[in-house]
């Protein structure tokens, strides 16, 4: 696999700033990033029904990714302000060795919903013709599986805005609207719509079979808006209100899905976070590194493009996402632990397995990529 790749000391320096797309677009250009093919997971249908054996199939498939938090961070019996987090953690499923795949942020979420970062480790939204690859939602409209991504403060289904005026919400949590076969297809973007609609669907059961939820930027944990500013230090007071925000949402949201008319048969909501925290002062860089299942290497020797030498793997940097809860609400079902090496390659594998789906990417990684599948039995 030949793939182009940063420095560990300029993936440091590169964090948070938003305006590096040209350094992007010749990363990709130069660079040829290589996938894994798909592997076949089954027949695919259009009841999306095969998932692996002894797990009940999945009526509706809900996915909340929160952001910016460490495990130990959320599940610290000394956390007041995660009560409900850590309820959920404790009567419920839990997956007590996952991690995100890297850091930034999108990346993650491509991963997610792709199999693959495509080489990429930054949060510009500038990368979007670049994601032009098969995806979650080319799989789930070839197989007759209904979906939708609800955006909190999304302006509008499909809306292409970089950031709203209030920063809450941000494209580069919304991984649907970087892939070029949705965002430029008006019927797969009116899909994604904003988080109000969800409460419309739940009330008259119109809840499609895959549900993926994003929180606005004060919800999700992750900060950096007007009304809901990075704190300056662990004891800033604005830390705590970012956890009760996150935690207030997952309470009212997890109620309102597990007390409405689409939580029937045996369904599931997954919650993670994209990946750990991140420093307070400058320079900002992560607080965990810690990889997941194939977590990109970042070579000792940055590769060089003029002369094609660099890029040795041998003795580079595992550049992972952290150490992150994945938390299962699953229906009918209770307590569960489990600790499989999993990653946010075992949540795209779960969700295809489940729905009869050919395994994208590193989800097809059955050696390295845990699956999450004990945790809805």
């Amino acid at each position: 696999m030949t793939r182009q790749m940063w420095s560990w000391a300029s993936a440091r320096r590169l964090f948070r700033l938003p305006a590096w797309a040209g350094v992007v677009a010749v990363a990709f250009a130069i660079g040829t990033v290589v996938g894994p093919m798909a592997v076949s997971a089954g027949p695919v249908h259009g009841s999306g029904r095969s998932g692996p054996p002894g797990v009940p199939s999945l009526k509706h498939v809900f996915v909340i990714m929160m952001e910016n938090t460490s495990y130990d961070d959320l599940l610290s019996p000394g956390n007041p302000n995660t009560a409900f987090i850590q309820q959920l953690a404790a009567g419920d499923g839990l997956a007590t060795n996952y991690f995100g795949v890297t850091h930034d942020s999108l990346p993650n979420y491509i991963a997610a919903t792709s199999g693959q970062t495509w080489g990429s480790n930054s949060d510009d939204v500038a990368q979007a013709p670049l994601f032009d690859h098969q995806n979650l939602v080319d799989q789930l409209e070839a197989a007759g599986v209904s979906w939708k991504a609800y955006m909190e403060d999304l302006p509008f289904p499909g809306d292409l805005v970089t950031e709203t005026p209030d920063g809450l919400y941000v494209r580069k949590h919304n991984p649907f609207l970087m892939y070029p076969d949705v965002y430029t297809n008006p019927a797969r973007a009116g899909n994604v719509v904003p988080l109000t609609q969800l409460s419309t669907d739940l009330s008259t059961g119109k809840v499609p079979q895959f549900v993926w939820i994003t929180p606005n930027i004060c919800n999700d944990m992750h900060g950096g808006a007007p009304s809901c500013p990075f704190p300056s230090s662990p004891t800033d007071p604005l830390q705590a209100a970012l956890y009760q925000d996150g935690d207030n949402f997952l309470r009212t949201w997890v109620g309102a899905i597990t007390h409405s008319k689409a939580w029937t048969g045996h369904s599931a909501i997954f919650i993670t976070w994209d990946e750990g925290g991140f420093e307070d002062q400058p320079p900002f860089g992560p607080t965990d590194i810690s990889p997941g299942p194939d977590s990109p290497i970042l070579p000792a020797t940055p590769a060089n493009p003029a002369t094609g030498g660099g890029g040795d793997l041998a003795g580079g940097t595992t550049y992972g996402g952290g150490h992150v809860p994945m938390i299962v609400v699953a229906r009918g079902v209770g307590h569960r632990v489990d600790s499989t090496f999993a990653g946010h390659y075992s949540l795209l594998q779960t969700i295809e397995q489940n729905f009869g789906l050919p395994l994208l990417g590193n989800a097809g990684d059955t050696v390295q990529v845990g699956n999450l599948s004990s945790l809805l039995k």
